[in-house]
């Protein structure tokens, strides 16, 4: 494995870099920040792969991370390549940008770094790339269970429509590249990966879909402890939405991010008389959880993080016309 501590002072290249590079026909980049509990599982899968192990690399680029995660990425034993860089706390969208330019193959595939993947993950991602011109999207599987995510089915909530999804995607670098690569203003969580997918729409690229490709994305069980770093996570992507519109103003974009007075509107009827933040919703929170009722505390919590995202949203487009935004 070769380790490099930061992504801005990479060696260059020698002979056998060079050589290795010639043999290399896809990367899969992995940015992280604080998933030393989940990262080696990942590695681990894409370790296992059908696909010869001389033929890609493993690009794992850690946010800043203050926890062990580069001891977990030392202690993985691979017979593929597999690289670690580090950098200071960017966001997601630099940290990509770093693996796509460390990056020695011609298809790059997106993972993140709590997405567990099948054994012919990279195989079928790297075949599909025999056709041009395009960007190929593999399922993606939300599961609480990491350690047998395979037993976890495709359900109608899994279905996503996005045109390029950075947790089970790929495309070759040079249409990155061409598109100029992951907006760098968004550094906080949320809609970099859709705001690039709407450059590399208008490149005519077209997106398809294989089925053989499986990434199950790990969400942990839905527990009230968690619930104010939830509704932080909401925040921050309603703040990226209002990014991600200004720099798009278009209807298909408001759509997405539900940047409008109608939706502004269902949320303080749905929180009519500031119920989320009385005592007595509290209360029932930790009834429901304290008697196992998940359906309804997963609906409650849902609702309450959903007023963090509108919340999100108002707190960004505050300094501005709001008139802009209707």
């Amino acid at each position: 494995m070769a380790f490099t501590p930061d992504c801005i002072t990479c060696s260059s290249k020698d002979d056998e870099m060079e050589e290795k590079e010639e043999k290399i026909k896809a990367s899969i980049i992995i940015p992280t920040y604080n998933r030393a509990d989940t990262i080696k599982k990942v590695v681990e899968s894409l370790v296992n792969q059908t696909f010869p192990p001389d033929k890609y690399e493993l690009v794992v680029v850690d946010d800043g991370s203050t926890d062990n995660t580069e001891q977990v990425i030392r202690s993985i034993k691979t017979s593929c390549s597999l690289r670690y860089f580090k950098q200071n706390r960017k966001g997601a969208s630099a940290a990509r940008n770093c693996g796509i330019k460390k990056a020695r193959g011609e298809v790059i595939i997106f993972v993140d770094s709590d997405v567990v993947v099948n054994r012919y993950f990279v195989e079928e991602h790297v075949k599909s790339h025999q056709r041009d011109g395009i960007i190929v999207k593999g399922l993606l599987i939300n599961t609480e269970n990491i350690d047998n995510p395979a037993s976890e089915k495709m359900k109608l909530s899994d279905i996503s429509c996005a045109f390029f999804a950075t947790g089970n995607v790929s495309i070759k670098k040079k249409y990155l590249l061409k598109a100029g690569l992951f907006d760098e203003d968004f550094k906080e969580y949320g809609w970099e990966d859709l705001e690039l997918g709407l450059r590399l729409k208008k490149l005519g690229l077209k997106a398809i879909t294989n089925r053989r490709a499986v990434g199950y994305h790990y969400r942990k069980k839905a527990v009230l402890a968690d619930l104010p770093d939830l509704c932080e996570k909401e925040r921050m992507r309603g703040r990226t939405a209002v990014l991600f519109y200004r720099k798009h103003p278009t209807l298909e974009v408001k759509l997405m991010t539900h940047i409008s007075f109608f939706f502004f509107a269902l949320d303080r009827m749905l929180n009519a008389g500031g119920w989320m933040s009385k005592k007595w919703a509290k209360n029932l929170l930790s009834w429901l959880e304290k008697h196992n009722s998940r359906i309804l505390l997963s609906f409650f919590i849902k609702m309450i993080t959903s007023h963090s995202y509108i919340n999100g949203i108002r707190e960004a487009i505050n300094k501005n016309d709001c008139q802009a935004f209707k």
